[in-house]
């Protein structure tokens, strides 16, 4: 019988004890990312930057765990509890049935005491109200919900038209429109608002005119000012601002032309 030292079988009996405890150690670590994921429920990223460079940041509406969801109603006293990259936090009474067995981040409960869930949020899009004018708003979609009678499966836009002085907003204020189980939640908001330096250049027309008058008024009145006050002219035509660019300028766009 070979001899075997007693420290190299007793680094061997560790290793085995380490192995085995480590593969304990990673069976619980499932066990538990397993349990997190049914209390917590899953979560996506709440910020999406478009193609075109506009970006929209919708955290500040998600609910966090132990907050209540957002909710709405329509004109048939249908309602509507949902949060925003995120499933919802309560499984309103009505739903109690599921048992927590399907998480959405919209439920519909309507008048007769009914549950549906409308949408999955691993199906969530992100997609622009209006593409041709991206400063008029986001909207969040889910799909791939609940059937409907004819196999049609359920799907909700919560939709947030860009609106800063509506501040965060309330989409109770405006009632949820539904049409053969596709639902659309309507909710001016300051977060349906591009942010950064994209959302200058996706704003829309009459607000470029705004910005641009507000930039031409500024620069006049700041030119006069000057010049009346620290050159000691008079309040007039030669008070304005770089007044001999002005006088040339038509010059000079016509000589361009003659030669271009």
């Amino acid at each position: 019988i070979p001899f075997v030292p007693a420290s190299l079988s007793f680094v061997n009996s560790f290793s085995t004890v380490a192995m085995v405890g480590c593969r304990m150690c990673f069976v619980r670590l499932i066990i538990f990312s397993v349990f997190l994921h049914s209390v917590l429920g899953d979560v996506a990223s709440c910020s999406h930057t478009f193609p075109d460079g506009n970006t929209f940041d919708l955290s500040g509406l998600r609910k966090s765990i132990g907050e209540h969801d957002w909710y709405a109603d329509d004109r048939n006293g249908n309602m509507y509890y949902f949060n925003m990259c995120a499933d919802a936090n309560e499984l309103p009474e009505a739903c109690s049935y599921l048992d927590r067995t399907v998480q959405a981040p919209v439920f519909q409960v309507s008048n007769e005491s009914e549950c549906f869930w409308l949408g999955q949020l691993r199906s969530m899009e992100w997609e622009l109200i209006d593409e041709s004018e991206p400063a008029a708003g986001v909207e969040l979609y889910y799909f791939d919900g609940e059937q409907c009678e004819g196999g049609v499966a359920r799907d909700v836009r919560i939709q947030l038209f860009c609106d800063p002085e509506a501040g965060v907003g309330r989409p109770l204020d405006y009632y949820v429109l539904e049409e053969d189980c596709h639902y659309s939640v309507t909710w001016p908001s300051k977060y349906g608002c591009p942010v950064g330096a994209a959302a200058v250049l996706g704003m829309s027309g009459w607000t470029f005119v705004g910005y641009y008058l507000f930039a031409v008024a500024t620069y006049l009145a700041g030119g006069v000012a000057y010049k009346v006050w620290r050159e000691g002219a008079s309040v007039g035509v030669e008070a304005l601002p770089h007044l001999d660019f002005w006088r040339e300028l038509p010059g000079l766009v016509r000589d361009g032309l003659q030669f271009s």
